[in-house]
């Protein structure tokens, strides 16, 4: 045989495989659902942390401004005291 019609047989093979070797690829994207349970939980945990800190709240109303300062410059005093020992 000669080589130009060697060429043309390869080249037709090769065409009539390739339909064989094609491939086809979809994504699909869904939305995700958001269930109303999560912003049910989020009010509840609210709710719980303003319970546990209520009562925190209330003792930190009746502290007056002088007696959280006193407080402090006891603190600092305290922790000075330590740091030089």
């Amino acid at each position: 045989m000669s080589w130009k019609i060697s060429c043309a047989i390869f080249l037709t093979c090769i065409f009539l495989l390739q339909g064989c070797f094609s491939s086809k690829h979809e994504i699909e994207v869904k939305p995700i659902e958001v269930k109303p349970m999560t912003i049910n939980i989020n009010v509840k945990i609210e709710e719980e942390l303003k319970k546990e800190f209520s009562q925190t709240d209330k003792i930190a109303k009746k502290i007056s401004d002088e007696e959280a300062e006193e407080a402090l410059m006891k603190y600092m005093e305290k922790n000075n005291a330590e740091k030089e020992n």
